[in-house]
């Protein structure tokens, strides 16, 4: 054999051996990957098991009262918790259902766009924080109503405001983005 033949072998075997080394690392990385997905995944279940617990505890109550249709104890409990939980963007969907039971679809559509622009998780049917069925049926009801004010009142600046929340929240809904 000639000393071409012999420089081709050994170069042939050194990058067989660099190769074999990157596939080695590379099914490492994978695995080790995967590993910290499913890590990943266990910690973003218990988040949320935690969000709904303590949401759970810091709004319990108001949903009876909701029901019962007590909107001023409601609205004075919300504001307690809002000043205790600035933080908490789930004061934006009481905010949204004390607004739409007592007809005030507008203002109940921007505290739903309020609630979704702090946590888009509200509209991720993925995430058991989804109420997207709750905003849809909102804004069902309101764009009948918010086109006909439009037609009678066309210069109204709150109703042009109230359809762009609208339009910005069946966009999230369906998945747009923004």
């Amino acid at each position: 054999m000639g000393l071409i033949h012999k420089i081709s072998i050994v170069v042939l075997v050194v990058l067989s051996l660099i190769t074999a080394g990157m596939l080695i690392q590379h099914q490492l990385e994978a695995k080790h990957l995967q590993e910290t997905i499913g890590h990943n995944v266990v910690d973003l279940q218990k988040s949320y098991e935690e969000l709904l617990a303590k949401n759970a505890e810091i709004y319990g109550e108001l949903d009876a009262l909701l029901e019962q249709k007590q909107f001023s104890t409601v609205e004075e409990k919300l504001q307690e918790i809002k000043t205790a939980h600035p933080e908490n963007p789930h004061s934006f969907i009481y905010d949204a259902q004390l607004q739409y039971g007592q007809g005030q679809l507008a203002q109940a559509i921007h505290s739903y766009r309020m609630a979704v622009d702090l946590d888009p998780d509200y509209v991720d049917k993925k995430t058991p924080l989804f109420i997207s069925p709750e905003i849809m049926a909102l804004i069902t009801e309101a764009r009948g109503k918010l086109s006909r004010e439009k037609k009678l009142k066309p210069n109204d600046k709150s109703i042009k405001l109230a359809l762009e929340d609208l339009y910005y929240l069946q966009r999230r809904i369906a998945g747009g983005c923004e």
